[in-house]
């Protein structure tokens, strides 16, 4: 049975990345800094007849993440593929985005997936290889104002993956990027809830995005089960998006 650890497995599309896998038949590591919410949903899987367990983490610590993957060699001895979905925004354009929310959105979002990597892709190769999905964004391609700190974020995360997966690709560890447009669950739909006009927003969206719609949780889950799965085998460095043809209009 395969090991995965899944940050930011408590809420969003890492809630919905952990719920894939392990229906899929993999044990879930549901790793969040919310202990009770982590703890719940690894708790339903178990009551599903399914099998997870939940991790208390700070992806900005080093020393909270060395520990969880300690943690989970000591109980399985193995790890065959970590998800990084883990992520935070703020709005603000470039000269209003203060100091503070800056490096806040950095940490989490930059640091945080070099953390995991770095203690996680060795264990991913004692394994014997495996693969890593960092969860990117459309606008680690394309700006929007306002996003500043979250753009900067997602775009470095995608030189990271870059850099990882020719540092590792001998050990048979892949390393990806899935970057989505907004979809019905996560960060957005989080924003889009408290809007003044929720409906509209979504509404907003939908008519931008080339295919007309949100994307869905299940469709990120999918793509970032797919690149962890032998049909995979060859990809590595990539960055996929799940976006509706958003990025491609954008590049024209």
């Amino acid at each position: 049975m395969r090991v995965v650890v899944v940050t930011g497995g408590a809420s969003g599309l890492g809630e919905a990345i952990a719920n894939r896998f392990a229906s899929d038949g993999d044990r879930v590591v549901v790793a969040d800094v919310d202990e009770l919410r982590a703890r719940q949903v690894a708790d339903n899987l178990t009551a599903a007849g399914l099998n997870a367990e939940s991790e208390t983490v700070d992806v900005t610590s080093e020393g909270e993440v060395a520990a969880m993957f300690d943690s989970i060699a000591e109980r399985h001895g193995r790890l065959d593929a970590l998800v990084c979905s883990a992520a935070i925004e703020t709005r603000s354009s470039v000269v209003d985005c203060t100091d503070e929310d800056w490096q806040q959105v950095l940490d989490v979002n930059l640091k945080g997936p070099f953390l995991c990597c770095k203690h996680g892709l060795p264990a991913i190769a004692n394994t014997g290889g495996g693969a890593v999905v960092l969860l990117g964004s459309v606008l680690g391609a394309i700006a929007s104002p306002g996003y500043a700190a979250y753009c900067a974020s997602k775009g470095a995360l995608a030189n990271l993956a870059k850099q990882a997966a020719i540092e590792h690709a001998a050990e048979h560890v892949r390393v990806n990027v899935v970057s989505p447009s907004a979809t019905d669950t996560g960060l957005f739909a989080r924003v889009a809830a408290r809007s003044d006009d929720p409906g509209r927003m979504l509404q907003m969206v939908s008519a931008n995005t080339p295919m007309q719609r949100l994307g869905t949780g299940g469709e990120v889950a999918a793509t970032v089960a797919f690149l962890c799965s032998s049909g995979a085998a060859f990809i590595s460095g990539a960055i996929i998006p799940v976006d509706g043809a958003m990025a491609a209009r954008r590049t024209v």
